[in-house]
């Protein structure tokens, strides 16, 4: 079923949750202004700038303001990811709210950043769903670097697959030197491979500006897209400043990309 999808290149700010929250309700009514089914934010935009924010943070609460938001704009909801506490693990939980308010499913990240093992457990599960708009998956940033989970998303048929992140520059380390930009074309390469090798549509929503809460500094790539098969990009964001764009997404463009291709075909039985 075709669908509209608003993405948000959300600006970090030192503010508090409930003032990014605020922020997020005028993007999520400028969206359902414009007809949008779906709306994505990026992770843990929520409580990102938050010195104390893990140990601390009421991941129900925000969740519960997010529900109701879906329900009065009548829109589907993808608040980000939260860091959410379950059996003294932390966990970095993408969830997927439908338009009565209700969770379609939550994601566990598995493919945890370096920084982020030192404080949180990984998950051991993919999201896959079905939605109005068809089957829809959820992976949090550094998981798109591995195609492992989803050749397992393939497994379970998925369509569509949202992709929160906050990826910066820096995460390049050291690699900095050899190209300033190394990691504005690793997410390009990464969202155009991954719409073209699993015959999905792929909705990559990152984070904008600079978290200069940050003792090592973090300055955020942007680069926010929706890319396709056949097509590839179908609508980007080339810079790293906050905004919001509506893609429409057919995903009847998966079962032609899956004849032409046939690689659900070649993996058939194959994949783990």
């Amino acid at each position: 079923m075709r669908c509209k999808v608003a993405v948000v290149q959300f600006g970090v700010r030192d503010v508090s949750e409930e003032e990014n929250i605020r922020r997020a309700e005028g993007f999520i009514k400028r969206a359902s202004k414009q007809g949008a089914d779906i709306i994505v934010f990026p992770e843990d935009f929520v409580s990102r700038t938050t010195p104390d924010r893990v140990e601390f943070l009421d991941s129900e609460k925000n969740l519960n303001v997010f529900k109701k938001l879906a329900k009065k704009y009548k829109i589907d909801i993808i608040p980000g990811s939260m860091i959410t506490k379950k059996c003294s693990h932390l966990y970095n939980v993408s969830c997927y709210i439908d338009s009565k308010g209700k969770i379609l499913s939550k994601y566990e990240k598995i493919h945890l950043w370096s920084t982020e093992r030192e404080k949180f457990s990984p998950g051991d599960s993919v999201s896959v769903f079905d939605t109005r708009y068809g089957r829809i998956g959820l992976i949090i940033c550094w998981d798109a670097m591995f195609p492992e989970i989803f050749r397992k998303m393939m497994k379970k048929k998925v369509e569509i697959v949202f992709c929160p992140s906050y990826w910066c520059y820096e995460d390049a380390g050291k690699g900095v030197k050899y190209n300033k930009k190394s990691e504005e074309k690793l997410i390009d390469s990464l969202c155009v491979d991954r719409a073209f090798e699993e015959e999905i549509v792929f909705v990559f929503c990152n984070a904008s500006g600079t978290n200069k809460t940050s003792k090592k500094g973090e300055s955020l790539v942007g680069h926010s897209q929706v890319t396709i098969p056949f097509k590839g990009i179908v609508k980007k964001f080339n810079h790293h400043r906050e905004g919001m764009f509506v893609a429409e997404i057919d995903p009847e463009i998966i079962k032609d990309a899956e004849k032409a291709y046939g690689i659900k075909r070649e993996l058939k039985g194959v994949i783990d």
